[in-house]
């Protein structure tokens, strides 16, 4: 069974903000499947259905801590650490990228760098959403993390759902290296 860690910060105040695009797109993509909370591993957690089957998780701790629940993930599920996939927004891409990547430092993202300091390595499999804007003169600008969305950009993420929905389960049937050359173009 693949585990897929989707970052983000809980409350309502964080729910349209870039820092939280995994989630976001996590339950666009995967609508059918109805999380619930589990206060022993402190997240939200749902199954799916697709290969040998996911288990969705969504951390209640905020970014910064988000690696505190592998062992407890570890304990109650007893997870496969190969088939761990870690969902993040990236600033450094623009909005609407996907790029996944294995075995790759934090790039100075803290939720990444919780998961590697709990987990003891960063062997693990990365799918790295770019939430950056590119302004009209094609140049790269970071915005604030904790910044909402605009409504056009809440459409361009409706519009890479599909997208994101066919990574996820190329990664669970097919594997990260067939997902990797497929979709890092």
């Amino acid at each position: 069974m693949y585990t897929i860690i989707g970052l983000g910060n809980p409350g309502s105040e964080y729910k349209n903000t870039r820092h939280n695009v995994a989630w976001i797109l996590v339950d666009k993509a995967f609508s059918d499947i109805e999380f619930e909370k589990n206060k022993y591993v402190n997240s939200l957690v749902a199954r799916a259905n697709i290969g040998e089957g996911i288990l969705f998780v969504k951390p209640e701790t905020f970014m910064n801590d988000s690696g505190s629940v592998i062992s407890l993930l570890q304990k109650q599920y007893e997870i496969d650490l190969e088939k761990l996939v870690v969902v993040q927004d990236d600033i450094d891409l623009p909005l609407g990228t996907i790029r996944i990547s294995y075995d790759r430092g934090s790039g100075g993202h803290n939720g990444i760098k919780s998961i590697i300091e709990h987990y003891g390595g960063k062997n693990f499999i990365r799918v790295r959403v770019g939430v950056a804007i590119t302004d009209e003169g094609g140049k790269l600008r970071k915005p604030d993390v904790m910044g909402n969305f605009s409504e056009s950009e809440s459409e361009a993420l409706a519009i890479l759902t599909p997208h994101f929905y066919k990574v996820i389960e190329t990664i669970v049937v097919e594997g990260k290296e067939k997902a990797m050359n497929l979709y890092n173009q």
